[in-house]
């Protein structure tokens, strides 16, 4: 491959937006449930459609990765995930953000490879989806979703809220207001 090629082929990839799901797109469980079973039970953060939106309109992926580990502790089946994230893109789809993929590690932590910290699910989407992680963003509130994103080479972005913080990020934001004024500042 040519250089020129080479530097054609960096041009056609896309940039994405990385996205955590409890805490970030939806409503996180309470400490006392811990996992989210079931359609009923998930409400999205408010504001966070307009985010997708916003995203969206500017040309960038959008991609949920999550930790699903209530799959391998037997609380919820494969089954019952797929119906809930099916669920949750029907109502995506009727405001027209739904995302271009999504990426669970159901796996126990410790025996399951992709799950974050590793950087596994992002660099999995990036080679799907043609993306470009030095131009990408991961969005989540917890520090395994800070370390994943710099594990893959993408900008990272902490929505603070109930769980501690001793990982550096490169943005922090408090409500999906915030991260839609800040999105607008950082997306090229």
């Amino acid at each position: 491959m040519s250089v020129s090629d080479a530097m054609s082929s960096m041009k056609s990839l896309r940039p994405a937006v990385f996205f955590d799901r409890d805490g970030v797109i939806n409503e996180p469980p309470s400490d006392d449930q811990r996992y989210l079973r079931s359609w009923e039970e998930f409400r999205f953060v408010e504001g966070m459609l307009d985010v997708l939106a916003a995203v969206k309109t500017r040309g960038y992926v959008t991609i949920l990765i999550t930790n699903q580990q209530g799959v391998g502790k037997g609380l919820m089946t494969i089954g019952q995930l797929e119906k809930l994230h099916e669920s949750m893109q029907d109502r995506l789809r009727e405001s027209e953000v739904p995302f271009d993929a999504i990426y669970a590690a159901t796996g126990l932590a410790g025996e399951d490879p992709r799950r974050k910290p590793s950087p596994a699910m992002l660099l999995e989407a990036a080679e799907d989806h043609g993306i470009d992680l030095a131009r990408s963003w991961m969005v989540g509130d917890h520090d395994n979703d800070m370390r994943a994103g710099h594990g893959a080479g993408a900008g990272t972005i902490r929505v603070v809220g109930r769980k501690s913080v001793s990982v550096e990020s490169d943005h922090e934001v408090r409500s999906a207001g915030e991260l839609a004024s800040l999105l607008e500042r950082v997306l090229d």
